[in-house]
């Protein structure tokens, strides 16, 4: 059986509220629509009864004092109530009612007959007549039942407005147990779940690194949980990438003190073959060769150290006029060592070629291009190749590999922060982001093209003038 999520149970509870709600509204509201009927029907069985008491009235004038507005006054009065009672008869619904409305409408009929009798010969009619009584008592009959009519309709309203009461008990009971169910579905379904949600976050900010407990996938509180396990393995990724970006950092630190230690034994070494050279020179030519090549290999070995030392030494943004092929010669010398014989580094740039560029922070972006250019290409022999094309008033300067190439899906992200396709400890993704950067301070824009199987090509548009650098 599939479990409702979060959303799907709050929907499910709302419509049982609006449910419950609306049923017990339309009840009030019937009961209240009633109420208000059956005050009317009280007022119209009041003045039924005071119809026939004003009958009666006029039945004592005429017996004590021969007043005949009785067949007038009660004639008209009769007409009323039985008007009165048709509309009252309508509305009857129990036997009791039924009962009484029948014994008006025959008492009416009577009391209508008698009077036309006594109408017809008022002097040989005394208050002690058979006719005298009869009038009595069928007035009284009319009195007895338009009274217990009336009290037929109070007893009702007073029924209609228990009703009404117990509705209003039963709409608190509902909307109690409605609470009492949301309080309860709130307590476990949300706030238990984010109080877990709120002590693993200060777990992962102290550090540890404990996956949830994921049990139904469909809730919106458990998907949270399960984004929250994806960031915890994207912050150990980012942590072990971090500690190695902060290794690199140490070891920059220690290549500077090492160069500037390996400066003075380079210096001597070269002091002294200068001298060594000048005292045999002529006399061997195999010792001038080796003297020849140990000057060279002195200077290669100083140039690689002053390398070292610009590319460890921070200073702030400050572009220059720099020869472009002597930073790329530079920056191929640093990362000979881990290109290796089997790769070669064709630079197809003019000696002449000055761009406005930070030195040190420019070479860094190309040594990063250089090193993931090796990388691709792998153990296989390959090719680097480093050019530039003229464009209006930029320089496209474009770096080549004969490599893997890059799939379409990750070119869309090898620009992002720690986003890196090697295993962890084997890179920190920060190198083509910073590249990014470095790119951006030179007011220049870097894109990459490439095919799986077919290489990669990184495209570095710079502007030619100062302003464009600044």
């Amino acid at each position: 059986m599939v479990r409702p999520n979060l959303r799907q149970t709050i929907i499910i509870g709302i419509v049982i509220f609006i449910l419950a709600f609306g049923g017990i509204a339309l009840l009030s509201l019937s009961n209240i629509n009633q109420l208000q009927q059956e005050v009317v029907l009280v007022e119209q069985a009041d003045d039924l009864l005071n119809l026939i008491l004003e009958i009666r009235r006029e039945e004592k004038n005429f017996f004590l004092y021969q007043d005949t507005s009785l067949f007038s006054v009660g004639k008209e009065n009769l007409g009323k109530a039985t008007a009165i009672l048709g509309f009252l008869s309508e509305e009857f619904t129990g036997t009791q009612g039924e009962q009484h409305d029948i014994g008006l409408v025959r008492g009416i009929r009577d009391y209508a007959g008698l009077l036309e009798a006594i109408r017809s010969a008022p002097d040989e009619i005394g208050e002690n007549s058979p006719e005298a009584r009869a009038l009595r008592e069928t007035g009284q009959r009319l009195v007895e039942h338009s009274r217990a009519i009336a009290e037929y309709e109070r007893e009702y309203i007073l029924l209609i407005n228990q009703e009404l009461r117990m509705t209003m008990v039963i709409f608190m009971a509902v909307v109690a147990v409605v609470v009492l169910a949301l309080v309860v579905f709130v307590s476990r379904s949300i706030l238990g779940p984010l109080r877990e949600v709120q002590e693993a976050t200060r777990q992962i900010a102290r550090g540890t690194f404990a996956p949830f407990a994921v049990k139904n996938a469909e809730d919106e509180i458990q998907q949270v949980c399960v984004a929250l396990n994806s960031m915890v393995d994207e912050l150990q990724k980012r942590q072990a990438q971090l500690v190695q970006a902060q290794k690199l950092s140490s070891i920059g630190t220690l290549a500077s003190g090492i160069a500037h230690q390996l400066n003075n034994p380079l210096n001597n070494i070269s002091t002294s073959v200068q001298i060594l050279a000048e005292e045999t020179a002529g006399r061997n030519d195999f010792a001038d060769k080796m003297m020849d090549n140990i000057t060279q290999e002195t200077r290669r070995a100083r140039d690689i150290v002053k390398g070292l030392l610009e590319f460890s030494r921070h200073k702030d943004f400050s572009p220059r006029p720099c020869n472009l092929k002597d930073i790329l010669e530079s920056a191929v010398r640093l990362a000979a060592s881990q290109l290796g014989p089997r790769i070669s580094v064709r630079i197809m740039v003019s000696d002449t070629a000055i761009l406005f560029l930070d030195r040190r922070r420019f070479q860094e972006a190309l040594l990063n291009l250089i090193i993931n250019a090796g990388q691709a290409i792998g153990d296989d022999k390959g090719t680097i190749e480093i050019k530039t094309t003229p464009d209006g008033d930029h320089n496209i300067l474009t770096i080549s590999d004969t490599g893997a190439g890059i799939p379409p899906d990750v070119q869309e992200r090898i620009f992002d922060p720690f986003f890196s396709t090697k295993d962890v400890g084997q890179g920190t993704g920060l190198g083509l982001y910073i590249v990014y950067g470095i790119i951006e301070e030179h007011r220049g824009s870097i894109r990459v093209e490439s095919l799986p199987g077919m290489g990669t090509a990184f495209h570095i548009r710079l502007p030619l003038g100062q302003e464009g650098a600044a």
